[in-house]
């Protein structure tokens, strides 16, 4: 039973309502049988495999059990591909950037947002926070706390009750010759191995890459005195301490915001643009035509429409930049991108074209860099992915050198070869994690197209699993 607090956040008062565990039992209860009334058809349907070695081969092997692996996991279910297995290096209740590096106190996306759910209405955050909380009422709710999603996915996994490993890392995914693929998994020091014919990396942000710190920036700077806005850091330990941020994107804005409300003596973001960036995007994004067929447009408008996307980040939302602007010792420097870091003494030297500063600690909003080849787990792939500067060529005045490095994917977000029939096990690993976007759009890195990338995701999978023995099936037709 997931356990429930009243987190204040974002000046939200909750109150549980008394009965709330038993009601959500009673929901749990309501939402199983539902999904009993929903299977058709109810045969298991996929031909199992047995290697020689008679080791236990899954179907699908999901790596990362948050919220895009859950939904995941939970729609092959429904089609009726239940030999899988879900792996998080995380401990359980733990997965994904919740409680970890998501700063912020609400979800930037809109509380009324459906995803993991996959259309059953009593499996929504809705249904769950309904039963939950007496207040505020969902009407009265403007956004929902960050903690109250993760609370909302725990009890998700534990009504869908899915096959799960957690503290068990994928070091290496590996081809075989058997046309399987095996995972190098470690858990506590020690190796362990999965086959698998299908993997999907469903591993986050950080998925198809990893977070990104200018190294001509930190050469020679001390570990102890910077970090990126994805990792750990003990902001009660910046108490009195001087602080800068470089960029103001909305992770930027957040840890700020937290250093701030720490006790930080002062806070001082730096960005290149002349201003703070705005502008309402959702609207722009929440469109059922874009999230649905954004994978069937020609390659030149998907280009265009993510290199819009990767130019201007994810600003920060209003009420982000309102929680700046209550502090008097916070200070923006537009125009101001940092040329050089520094030890100096006691302090750290920011020097920009303006002017140079001394600082106790560094907070680097320089997001992510994405590229298939410095993911550990695609080690044994390395150099034969596809991305899309291997298909595609911009024209003069569109070019994005970060995304030409995007893996260019599958119609099932399958990876691609670089060059044909160099790697054919490429086609088993899909990629469900920001990687995707510039192949998906969205649909596969947010709760924004969760529910569109799900189905086609495993309609890729499910797809490849019957041409597997589709022959066969065709040849047993009862005559």
């Amino acid at each position: 039973m997931t356990a429930i607090a009243a987190i204040p956040s974002d000046n939200v008062d909750l109150q549980q309502r008394p009965t709330a565990q038993r009601d959500l039992e009673r929901l749990r209860e309501k939402v199983r049988r539902d999904l009993d009334y929903l299977d058709y058809p109810n045969l298991d349907w996929v031909r199992p495999v047995r290697p020689p070695t008679k080791e236990h081969v899954y179907d699908v092997a999901i790596v990362g059990a948050g919220q895009g692996g859950l939904a995941v996991g939970f729609a092959l279910y429904r089609e009726r591909v239940r030999n899988t297995l879900i792996i998080d290096a995380s401990p359980a209740r733990a997965e994904g950037p919740w409680i970890t590096f998501a700063r912020m106190r609400t979800l930037r996306t809109p509380k009324y947002l459906t995803g993991p759910d996959l259309g059953i209405p009593d499996l929504t955050f809705r249904a769950w926070f309904d039963t939950s909380y007496a207040v505020p009422t969902w009407n009265e709710l403007a956004r929902i706390p960050t903690p109250l999603w993760m609370d909302y996915l725990n009890w998700f996994r534990d009504t869908v009750d899915l096959p799960t490993r957690n503290n068990l890392k994928v070091e290496e995914i590996e081809p075989l010759p058997s046309g399987l693929l095996r995972l190098r998994c470690t858990a506590k020091g020690t190796i362990e191995t999965i086959l698998a014919r299908k993997v999907v990396m469903a591993n986050g942000l950080e998925g198809s890459g990893r977070w990104y710190v200018p190294d001509d920036l930190v050469e020679g700077v001390p570990s102890h005195r910077y970090a990126h806005t994805a990792w750990p850091i003990d902001f009660s330990t910046l108490a009195g301490k001087r602080v800068a941020v470089l960029g103001v994107g909305a992770s930027a804005v957040d840890n700020a915001a937290m250093a701030l409300d720490q006790g930080a003596q002062s806070v001082d973001l730096f960005f290149r643009r002349s201003k703070l960036p705005r502008g309402e995007r959702r609207h722009w994004l929440e469109n059922n035509g874009f999230l649905r067929h954004f994978a069937e447009l020609e390659d030149a408008l998907k280009w265009r429409a993510i290199r819009y996307l990767c130019e201007v980040g994810t600003p920060p939302p209003p009420w982000s930049l309102e929680r700046l602007r209550a502090f008097e010792n916070c200070r923006f420097h537009p125009s101001e991108p940092w040329q050089a870091v520094a030890e100096l003494g006691d302090s750290v030297r920011v020097t920009t074209a303006k002017a140079g500063y001394d600082f106790d600690f560094l907070i680097f909003g320089t997001g992510l860099a994405v590229d298939p080849d410095l993911r550990p787990e695609l080690r044994p792939v390395a150099g034969k992915i596809a991305t899309w500067e291997d298909r595609y060529q911009p024209p003069a005045g569109e070019e994005c050198e970060p995304l030409g490095k995007y893996p260019y994917l599958g119609r099932g977000f399958e990876l691609t070869e670089r060059e044909p029939g160099t790697a054919p096990a490429l086609k088993d690993i899909h990629i469900f994690n920001w990687g995707s976007t510039a192949s998906m759009g969205v649909t596969g890195s947010s709760i924004t197209g969760m529910k569109f990338g799900v189905s086609r995701l495993v309609a890729g999978i499910t797809r490849d699993l019957y041409f597997d023995f589709a022959a066969e099936h065709v040849d047993e037709f009862p005559r």
